[in-house]
């Protein structure tokens, strides 16, 4: 009885490793399967005092989630870098524009307190996924 119940327990402790191993790969494996597309800005980005280095990425998924992540600046102290993402098709023609995570609001806004120093600036943002496959170019509004 000894022996059966030792052989029960390595049973089920190898069938929990196995399931505890298996359920992490899947979720990764979902989350690889999300197509995306990627728009850099190879140049500096300025309005009023306020500049975007070079490299800001706009990362666009098909699940309708969007991601920025920049580097951003100002002359001045005090400012605040206000930013619209427009998607656009491949004629140029505007498809939407990216909304601020958890809002309808599509400004998307960056404190820069201080002049002296640089702010990495990542930020999330949604859009109807239907959209995603039209998307082929962007564009960005900004005030400073």
């Amino acid at each position: 009885m000894k022996k059966i119940r030792s052989m029960v327990v390595a049973v089920v402790t190898a069938a929990a490793v196995t399931i505890g191993l298996a359920l992490p790969t899947t979720a990764t494996a979902a989350a690889a399967t999300l197509e995306q597309k990627r728009f850099v800005w190879r140049s500096y980005m300025t309005s009023g005092s306020c500049t975007i280095e070079p490299g800001a990425t706009w990362t666009l998924y098909s699940n309708g989630t969007a991601r920025l992540d920049a580097t951003v600046s100002s002359l001045d102290g005090d400012d605040a870098w206000l930013m619209w993402a427009h998607l656009k098709d491949d004629s140029g023609s505007l498809l939407a524009d990216i909304q601020v995570y958890g809002s309808s609001s599509t400004k998307f806004v960056k404190n820069l307190p201080n002049r002296e120093r640089s702010y990495r600036w990542l930020a999330k943002g949604q859009f109807d996924p239907e959209l995603f496959d039209l998307v082929e170019r962007m564009s960005l509004g900004k005030h400073c």
